[in-house]
């Protein structure tokens, strides 16, 4: 393991600007140089243009040709051309300043030697020309200068050398320094990228492979580089990470295997239920059933023997009784058999221990199967030696409990239901036959009374009357007999009210010319079994007149909900009657107008000769008016 103590960035900072550094020296000494060196070469060429005009004032000097004031002139000439160029700033500035600088030396030398010895020989010449002017006297050159004049140049030629070596010795410098900085810079470089190469590339490999196998879930994997610097830190954290994830990773697992099996656990007891509510929805519910879904119970949550002990018997009517069904098979009669204490212990107590035959005890579990304050046994779970119940167990076993009692109370509410059903027709029955035949036969007793006495009187004529009296009578009594018979052998099928209005149209306009309209606006299941038998009933002896005595050629039946509840319009365009004449049919409307009163609304019939007949029904539908705790009650009413 590598251990890093120096921050990364420090480093690469330092050596960075270490590069930095050589580069500014380079360029700094390069712009040195060049600053130090300007001038020199303008130097070097003045310094050696003296050598040319030293020899240009011996050639004046020794020219013959010309006369002496022009001789005399040119030498003046060439020797002030010479002293501007020994002091010309161009050669001046190049000159150091110290006095015991080699060219300083030879500068001063220079100056030296022409003042001394060059410069008054030709002062010399010049004077002796000026003085033989005009006499035609030819003055020699001065011996002296031509003599002197190439030790003169000797010198001049000296501080060139010196200038030439004083330029070069400048450009080797600046080639050193330059070489240096370039070593050097390289040297850094290469000590950079093996600082970033060991500091930050191989560091950064190792973390991200310790990413990557983070990623595939191999939390095993530690990197190598670990310190105080940048990527050390993030090597530590990375481990430290590692490390948690780890653990978490474990604990995720633990997890999902409790998650996994809590949810098989959830999956199982849906199973149960349903299988428990696809048995008890096998209406009626029978003791076979019951004994199926204890053993459903017994292996769902794998638990000893399941008993359930019903004591007000919901399944017969045989008054109060106690039923015990188990689901290893065996059924007792009474909680005094031996062996069945636990329904009694179960009244009181949750959990309890019973004494079996063998001289031990048996644990057991109680919960108490009811509905709406209304119980009707308790349902009993034996355990296992040492063993109990799970919690989740508990629960489902007090869910299906309740579950069991809303089925029975159910059971029980529709059996409740049927036998108000049929008390309710049986007295629909004895009604009608009370207000139809009774009353017929009744008239007809009376009839055949004043026959007889008729027939005792020799009355003929009354007797002939009092006889067709009596054939209309039985007529009628005939006609109400075959209504009551239609009517009681009237029923709701499947299709409800629409179907049963769409198939009592369908038979009255094949007995008959009349075409009928349905208009049934009513929401589907709205009115209870016993509101839609009253108003088909009202319906087809609506129509039933309709079609015997007006004679119309097209009616309609109009269902709707109104502000007044439930709107039953039939109207047809046949002959009318006027209303309260005694002559329409008044046993029929009679009944109808009790059955309006028994679904608690109104009846108006409404006729006018030759513009048709109206018969309008209003009531408030039952659903409208039972609080939500009656719907079961209701169905059973009829």
């Amino acid at each position: 393991m590598r251990v890093a103590t120096k921050p990364i960035l420090l480093s690469v900072g330092v050596l960075m600007a270490t590069v930095v550094v050589l580069a500014i020296v380079s360029m700094l000494s390069s712009v040195f140089v060049a600053q130090t060196s300007d001038g020199l070469a303008s130097a070097v060429n003045q310094s050696g243009s003296l050598r040319m005009q030293s020899y240009r004032i011996g050639m004046a000097l020794a020219d013959t040709s010309v006369t002496p004031s022009e001789q005399a002139a040119r030498v003046e000439r060439l020797v002030s051309g010479f002293e501007a160029r020994l002091a010309s700033p161009r050669l001046s500035r190049a000159i150091p300043t110290h006095g015991s600088n080699a060219v300083r030396q030879a500068y001063e030398k220079i100056a030296g030697l022409w003042r001394r010895d060059m410069r008054p020989s030709i002062d010399e010449h010049l004077a002796a020309l000026r003085a033989g002017e005009g006499s035609g006297f030819t003055e020699p050159p001065p011996a002296e200068y031509l003599t002197n004049v190439d030790a003169f140049v000797a010198e001049v030629d000296a501080l060139v050398g010196l200038l030439e070596e004083v330029a070069e010795g400048r450009i080797d410098n600046l080639r050193f320094i330059q070489g240096v900085s370039l070593l050097l810079t390289v040297l850094v470089v290469g000590v950079t990228m093996t600082v970033v190469t060991r500091g930050v590339v191989g560091p950064l490999g190792e973390l991200l492979e310790c990413a990557d196998r983070a990623r595939r879930g191999d939390f095993s994997w530690r990197a190598g580089f670990t310190g105080s610097s940048e990527l050390g830190r993030v090597g530590v954290a990375m481990n430290l990470m590692a490390e948690d994830l780890s653990r978490m990773y474990a604990g995720l697992e633990q997890r999902v295997s409790e998650k996994t099996r809590d949810l098989e656990r959830t999956n199982h007891s849906l199973e149960l239920l349903y299988r428990v509510s696809k048995t008890l929805n096998g209406m009626p519910v029978s003791p076979p059933q019951l004994k199926q879904v204890l053993s459903d119970i017994q292996q769902g949550l794998d638990t000893g023997p399941v008993t359930l002990c019903l004591h007000n018997d919901p399944l017969s009517s045989r008054g109060r009784l106690t039923v015990t069904t188990r689901s290893d098979g065996e059924q007792r009669g009474a909680c005094s058999t031996p062996g069945c204490m636990a329904c009694r212990e179960a009244e009181t107590r949750h959990e309890f221990s019973l004494p079996i035959a063998s001289g031990g005890k048996r644990s057991v579990v109680s919960w108490s199967v009811d509905d709406q304050g209304e119980r009707f046994g308790v349902l009993i779970v034996d355990l296992r030696d040492g063993e109990d119940l799970a919690t989740w167990q508990r629960r489902l076993l007090g869910t299906l409990a309740g579950h069991i009692g809303k089925t029975l109370a159910l059971n029980l509410r529709q059996h409740e239901g049927r036998r108000l059903a049929l008390h309710e027709e049986r007295g629909i029955l004895a009604r009608e036959l009370h207000d139809s035949l009774a009353q017929s036969l009744s008239y007809l007793k009376i009839q055949a009374a004043r026959l007889a006495m008729a027939l005792e009187g020799d009355d003929t004529a009354s007797a002939r009357r009092i006889q067709g009296e009596l054939r209309q009578g039985i007529s009628s009594a005939y006609r109400q007999l075959r209504e009551l018979l239609t009517t009681f052998r009237l029923k709701m099928d499947g299709r409800g009210l629409e179907g049963a209005l769409a198939a009592t149209i369908d038979e009255l306009e094949q007995r008959s010319v009349t075409v009928i309209e349905l208009d049934n606006r009513l929401p589907a299941a709205l009115l209870s079994p016993n509101e839609e038998i009253h108003v088909l009933q009202i319906v087809r002896e609506a129509l039933s007149n309709v079609v015997r005595h007006a004679q119309a050629a097209h009616a309609r039946v109009r269902l709707t909900i109104g502000p007044a509840g439930v709107e039953v319009d039939i109207a047809d365009d046949g002959s009318g009657f006027e209303s309260g004449a005694g002559r329409v049919n008044h046993y029929g409307l009679a009944i109808m107008r009790e059955r309006a009163l028994t679904l608690g609304g109104t009846l108006a019939i409404e006729g006018t000769p030759g513009a048709g007949t109206r018969v309008q029904l209003r009531f408030q539908h039952r659903s409208s008016m039972e609080s939500p705790s009656e719907p079961l009650a209701a169905a059973g009413r009829v």
